[in-house]
């Protein structure tokens, strides 16, 4: 019944079936991926995709099969551009990097700190206080009353998410420049 009322386009068996779902494919995208930025864009991509292609729902087959089966198509083809985005980083000729690693140098820094300044506020302090600042994870712990397993997952955290919206950035930057010059 749920299928086919979202195969054949209605609005509310969709929103319904998000509402239902969308938890549990969040926790199966969590447990693979082991990032909640991650997650919440694989699970987006999910609906999105089981919206666009509701005209292919298997009517006989319930919605958690379908859904679950979007899910990790979607999570594959996300690590496949992944895959191919980290290949493109490291295909770029040797002769664009060294033409342009002074303006890279100059705006690197600068784009560091806005990207610490985007973290929530005591992983940035935390962050800041061993990186910068050279504290240990016991003295921050001690120093911002919470626990130290508190600070080494805040500190990953922030590295995940520097790391990620820095590959970003550099994939970016990169493309701009493999097709620009």
């Amino acid at each position: 019944m749920e299928v086919l009322a979202i195969k054949n386009s209605d609005k509310v068996a969709f929103e319904k079936t998000y509402l239902s779902w969308h938890a549990k494919i969040y926790a199966y995208f969590m447990l693979k991926t082991n990032s909640t930025y991650m997650a919440e864009e694989l699970v987006q991509l999910t609906f999105i995709k089981l919206w666009n292609f509701r005209h292919t729902l298997n009517t006989s087959l319930p919605i958690e099969a379908q859904l679950f089966t979007i899910a990790r198509t979607t999570m594959l083809d996300f690590l496949k551009k992944q895959a191919n985005q980290q290949r493109l980083v490291e295909e770029v000729r040797p002769e664009v990097i060294n033409h342009i690693e002074p303006v890279w140098e100059f705006d690197d820094r600068n784009q560091l700190h806005y990207l610490i300044d985007t973290l929530p506020p005591i992983r940035k302090q935390v962050f800041l206080l061993n990186r910068y600042e050279g504290y240990s994870n016991h003295e921050i712990a001690v120093k911002l009353a919470i626990s130290v397993r508190t600070v080494e997952k805040h500190i990953s955290l922030a590295i995940k998410q520097l790391k990620s919206k820095l590959l970003f950035f550099l994939i970016s930057f990169l493309h701009y420049v493999y097709f620009n010059f």
